[in-house]
């Protein structure tokens, strides 16, 4: 199936429209600083051309950007792209071992980020500090380079591995996006994804493009959906993008934010239906990077048949789908399950610095079509929609994650002590949980500190089990199937710290470790780190959200991150009970 396309306009040439056009328009706001359309050219012309007096600049080369959430960093991109470069996002909250060994695989010609940060980035690439304050002329005759941006994805072979998107495919997304959500000038749009990953692209450039103003919420505020719900409604947004698990959440609090007119998601199977008197309309969306974010969408769910799962949609404009079934035929009949295959403008470069690996995953028909094997097993329902059904490999999406399993597999197996390994999801109401089940005698403490080092807290698994051996299929292949089984039914997975009892009976203790246990499948001991027997983010919401309730008091979300140890945190919902700050 095939959407039409037409020619568009690159980013920063429509950037440098509205700035003639609505200069005084606000293009950005956060809590502190509001940034006008006409401020966001000029400053990214200075920033422009500080770069290119860099004594490593080299036009078409690409750039790191090491910046918290703000405008700062928007302001630096775009200065980037006038410099006729492309830009890397790095997250400051990765650990080291992960920004080295993108930044290894990327080697950019330098890394920008604010005065006083960037020490944790390798020493072999130098770290500059542009001020994006100082003004410069309208005046453009910048010549971009044909990629915009490197994405990094979660590497089967052990190493992240980056995606090479172009202007023409982020043209494409953009003017998609602008004609679809009607999405213009005295719009406000809020901005929560993740900003390594290529959600935000969409958030940012797609809502600038179009002359809206993009919000920008603290960190903090991004994984708490109650937090997230207040701050839609307090700063009168109209239109979002929420990952998969708190879109699922959204949509089901019983007082949902007013002020929504449009309710964006996507980045894993989406389990629930919006009610149909939910008051943004909601659309499901499904992409892979490697298809410049965005390659089919749905309508709005409120309309849809509430007695499957949501779909996916169909392409968006630019993109062509087929299914292909294991001897490559194409599937066309409704409920026969196939690998989707994606085409046309929605397609990005390839995989930076990597050839080999471009040509196996971006393969040429015998009619000379470019198509990019997802790996992701969908089919269409009779309406000619898409469903989503099951990755073909060992990759999956996890809380709007794209993960490789192989990958934290492979870093288990370089750790000493360490003889077979395996991580699988553990289904639960959040979305799933990995667990990594371990042969050998290597303690689940410190294999968590070393994976911690190198991988984003998403993709440390909350829980080692330990095992003889793992269960392998007829082709002697670790049967991940029979994993998956195992870990869905099994009593034995407990807290690292085993079965301590609870010196405090009838206490607070007991009731906080009551409504931990309900909500991670374990019992935790009282000297339990949360975020180490399988806590994340959007459990904690979860927990702070019937703390709440149990108690009557109102704490905050960052209780349990100040405070992870189980009795910690129970001694501080004591404070806050008696009246304590």
């Amino acid at each position: 199936m095939t959407s039409q396309t037409e020619p568009l306009s690159p980013v920063p040439a429509l950037l440098e429209q509205l700035a003639l056009r609505t200069p005084t328009a606000v293009a950005i706001e956060t809590a502190s600083v509001e940034v006008t359309y006409a401020q966001l050219w000029e400053r990214s012309g200075s920033v422009a051309a500080s770069l290119r007096n860099l004594s490593e600049f080299r036009a078409g080369g690409l750039l790191g950007v090491l910046y918290p959430r703000g405008a700062e960093g928007i302001i630096v991109q775009l200065g980037i792209w006038r410099a006729g470069c492309a830009y890397v996002p790095l997250d400051p909250r990765l650990p080291g071992g992960r920004l080295e060994a993108i930044l290894t695989d990327a080697r950019p010609l330098a890394v920008l980020a604010p005065t006083g940060e960037g020490a944790a980035v390798a020493t072999s690439v130098p770290v500059h500090h542009p001020d994006v304050s100082r003004v410069a002329g309208l005046g453009s005759d910048e010549a971009f380079t044909t990629c915009a941006y490197v994405i990094y994805t979660s590497g089967s072979t052990g190493t992240p591995k980056g995606v090479e998107v172009g202007h023409s495919s982020l043209a494409n997304l953009v003017g998609w996006h602008q004609r679809t959500y009607d999405t213009k000038p005295g719009i406000r749009v809020g901005a929560f994804a993740g900003l390594a990953f290529d959600a935000t692209v969409w958030d940012v450039w797609a809502t600038l493009s179009s002359g809206a103003t993009l919000v920008l919420p603290e960190d903090r505020t991004t994984t708490d959906v109650l937090t997230i719900r207040d701050f839609l409604t307090s700063r009168r947004i109209d239109h979002c993008f929420l990952s998969t698990p708190l879109a699922e959440q959204l949509i089901t609090l019983p007082d949902p934010p007013a002020t929504l007119q449009l309710l964006n998601t996507g980045g894993d199977r989406l389990r629930v239906h919006p009610p149909i008197d939910f008051p943004a309309a909601v659309h499901n969306h499904y992409g892979p990077t490697e298809a410049t974010v965005v390659t089919t969408a749905s309508e709005d769910l409120r309309k849809g048949d509430c007695g499957s799962f949501p779909n996916i949609g169909r392409p968006i404009s630019g993109a062509t789908v087929r299914l292909v079934d294991a001897t490559g035929a194409e599937i066309t009949e409704p409920g026969e399950g196939g690998e989707l295959w994606i085409g046309g403008a929605v397609l990005a470069l390839g995989y930076w610095r990597d050839d080999g690996l471009t040509r196996d995953r971006f393969q040429r028909t015998e009619d000379c079509s470019l198509w990019y094997r997802s790996g992701d097993i969908c089919r269409w329902d009779r309406r000619g929609w898409l469903e989503y059904v099951e990755r073909r490999d060992t990759q999956v999406n996890l809380r709007g994650h794209r993960i490789e399993l192989a990958e934290i597999e492979q870093m288990l197996l370089s750790l000493p002590g360490v003889k077979q390994a395996a991580v699988v999801v553990r289904g639960d109401q959040f979305g799933g949980s990995l667990v990594a089940l371990v042969c050998g005698d290597a303690d689940g403490g410190y294999l968590r500190a070393e994976l911690s080092r190198s991988l984003p807290t998403y993709m440390v698994p909350g829980v080692f089990r330990y095992v003889d051996e793992l269960p392998l299929n007829s082709s002697a292949k670790i049967d991940r199937a029979a994993l998956a089984q195992v870990v869905a039914t099994d009593t034995k997975i407990t807290s690292q710290a085993g079965e301590e009892p609870l010196d405090e009976p009838a206490s607070t203790l007991d009731a906080v470790a009551g409504i931990w246990g309900a909500l991670l499948g374990q019992t935790p001991a009282q000297s339990d780190d949360f975020f180490k027997i399988g806590g994340h983010s959007l459990v904690a919401a979860r927990v702070t959200g019937r703390v709440r309730e149990a108690f009557g008091i109102q704490i905050a979300l960052q209780e349990i991150f100040g405070n992870p140890v189980l009795s910690d945190y129970a001694r501080r919902v004591d404070e806050l009970r008696v009246g304590g700050q």
